[in-house]
């Protein structure tokens, strides 16, 4: 199965796994593993370190993800926790044993995909195109050089080319597809009656210590929830840069000093054959030249010796390459080429030897001052932007740190107006409160208890905050006269359920007994008619309870009590099997598509099985579990 797997992941599906990896795995994914030598260490998977910067990194992420996809709903106490800290430390291990699987396959990455994956990321472009600048400075903020990058970069698209590999390797049969086909459009004869709760509601009671006796055993249900409104100051980025005046000399000046960014970048397409730094390096890399001064090409001598697969196949072809974006002594080997056709001298990198050849220069035209100033504007005032951002986030820490029982000095020194947020609870609120963080600053124990300023709170990379008490109020019991009439409805409708439960399970015994269901459901019963599990003129919760039943030769009936409240009798007279035949190509294709990518995941998880029962997993529990506090 490995050799299979090596296979697959060399041809298409390592170009295909490109298009599906986003800057942020790969900013936050790996890098979280590098860090300095004082960092806890969490776990060992084969000896590699899991640190605990990386967990609380990752656990960030997966509050983040579930916030996104709950909104109004996420809890972030729900999320803070030792059992989600071992969910998320599970996952880092997993993808240690994966990078790890992949590099014994001899899986690999060329240069030129990452060349590409870099070029094409939004996250590194302007206007539409690669940035040299932006791409610095985005690496600069996550702790990254160039070359820490593209490495950590490497092992993400390692990484995922195996899982892709892994999840291809699977077949659906011709069986297992007619068989789901078959119990998709499945269809069922189904006839059923319903004892509605309002039947009863004249019939139910409810006195006062009914009521009081709920209120005091379900308190926490009647409880105001505790809240907090929050004095804050904001730093936008977006707010400077309205307020950013230029001059029509500063403008030229910028766009002189930095022309590259207008006139387009020199770009330069390039081929190579990479060999592995071994004992037989020299050996091979004075056999190629041999072959080159034999007249042999270029593009046969990638294909029989580069170990760069992804090129090798296409005689060494890289593609297009800028400057700042690929292995600096690679770079400065291509740009220092003058001619096409030229080839270098072996170029030593750390994934071996490069012998490169150019074979195209594509140098932009200049433009004109005129012709760009709008753009040399829009980026001179986002640059100087920035600049100030970054100096008044410092100055604004420094300020509400040293005076942390008031957010004036900082107001006045920096121009910032005091807001203050609504209301909100420990499950987050609207404005700032949606941000986890401000929440969770908001009740700690220096912001709620001490009456202090909070640190300084990312929003977002170009939004910060720093937070302060403005008013808090506990959490308190509702007055029991406030919520007595929704308790007595509440238990009038219960009981009146309960009711329609015990003569819906007797009807039911009768039915089951033989009785006519015109009799036992005189003016509810619907007769039997047949619907697909997709019916729409039908309740889905009647459907769901209808195709549970077994697949019998006799009629067979079931009841529940629906959410309403009242309570249904389903029989099911007859089963027809979905038709085969009649499927439109489209389905299939979806049903074939949808069990491929079903048995794959079971693949990769047997596969995970297997790489864990192999692997030496030391992990360090009271470290995972204070990983919190620290």
């Amino acid at each position: 199965m490995l050799h299979f797997i090596r296979d697959r992941a060399q041809g298409w599906i390592a170009w295909f796994i490109v298009g599906l990896i986003s800057i942020p795995f790969a900013l936050w994914g790996v890098n979280s593993y590098v860090s300095g030598p004082t960092d806890t260490i969490v776990a060992e998977v084969n000896g590699e370190e899991v640190t605990q910067t990386a967990l609380l990194e990752a656990v960030q992420r997966y509050r983040d993800q579930m916030r996104q996809m709950m909104g109004e709903e996420f809890n972030p106490e729900m999320f803070d926790n030792a059992e989600i800290r071992y969910v998320v430390l599970d996952d880092l291990i997993d993808q240690q044993l994966i990078r790890s699987a992949a590099d014994e396959l001899g899986l690999r990455i060329s240069d030129r995909q990452i060349a590409q994956f870099i070029q094409q990321t939004p996250a590194f472009q302007r206007d539409g195109t690669f940035d040299s600048e932006q791409y610095q400075m985005v690496l600069a903020r996550a702790g990254f050089t160039p070359t820490s990058y593209e490495a950590s970069l490497r092992d993400d698209l390692l990484g995922q080319q195996l899982i892709q590999s892994v999840e291809g390797s699977t077949l659906v049969s011709e069986v297992e597809v007619e068989r789901l086909l078959k119990l998709e459009n499945q269809q069922r004869e189904i006839a059923f009656g319903v004892v509605k709760l309002e039947d009863f509601l004249d019939d139910t009671e409810v006195d006062e210590a009914d009521v009081r006796g709920f209120f005091d055993a379900n308190q926490s249900s009647f409880t105001s929830p505790e809240q907090i409104s929050l004095d804050y100051l904001e730093l936008s980025l977006d707010d400077i840069s309205t307020q950013v005046e230029v001059s029509e000399e500063q403008l030229q000046q910028y766009y002189v000093d930095n022309k590259a960014q207008f006139v387009g970048p020199e770009q330069r397409r390039a081929s190579h054959i990479l060999i592995e730094d071994n004992e037989e390096s020299e050996q091979i890399l004075a056999e190629i030249q041999t072959k080159l001064e034999e007249g042999q090409t270029f593009e046969e001598l990638a294909e029989t010796y580069s170990v760069d697969v992804g090129s090798a196949a296409s005689g060494g072809d890289l593609g297009a390459i800028q400057r700042d974006v690929m292995e600096p002594a690679f770079e400065e080997a291509v740009f220092a080429l003058e001619n096409v056709g030229d080839i270098s001298e072996p170029v030593k990198t750390e994934f071996g030897y490069h012998i490169i050849q150019l074979t195209d220069i594509d140098q932009s035209s200049n433009v004109e001052f005129a012709d760009v100033k709008e753009k040399v504007e829009q980026q001179y005032k986002r640059q100087q932007a920035e600049r100030q951002f970054y100096d008044k986030a410092e100055e604004l820490a420094n300020l509400t740190y040293e005076n942390p029982e008031t957010l004036d000095i900082a107001a006045e020194t920096l121009g910032l107006d005091i807001k203050t947020s609504g209301k909100f609870t420990r499950s987050g609120g609207s404005g700032i409160a949606e941000n986890q963080e401000v929440v969770k600053a908001a009740f700690s124990d220096d912001v709620l208890n001490q009456e202090l300023n909070s640190q300084v709170l990312e929003l977002s990379d170009t939004r910060l905050v720093v937070v302060r008490k403005n008013s808090h109020v506990d959490a308190t019991l509702l007055p029991f006269d406030s919520v007595a009439p929704a308790i007595t409805e509440q238990l009038r409708y219960q009981r009146a359920s309960d009711l329609a439960y015990i003569q819906g399970e007797s009807r039911l015994q009768e039915l089951k007994s033989g009785a006519s269901a015109t009799q036992v459901f005189p003016d509810t019963w619907q007769p039997a008619t047949y619907y697909g599990r997709d019916s729409q003129d039908i309740s889905a919760q009647i459907l769901d309870q209808a195709f549970r039943l077994p697949n019998a030769e006799s009629t067979q009936y079931a009841g529940f009590t629906a959410d309403n409240g009242n309570y249904v009798v389903i029989a099911v007279s007859d089963v027809k099997q979905g038709s085969v035949e009649d499927v439109e190509p489209e389905m299939r294709d979806g049903l074939v598509s949808n069990l491929t990518r079903l048995n794959g995941r079971v693949e990769m998880a047997a596969f995970l099985n297997t790489l864990r029962s192999e692997a030496d997993i030391e992990i360090y529990e009271s470290r995972v579990t204070s990983s919190e506090e620290e």
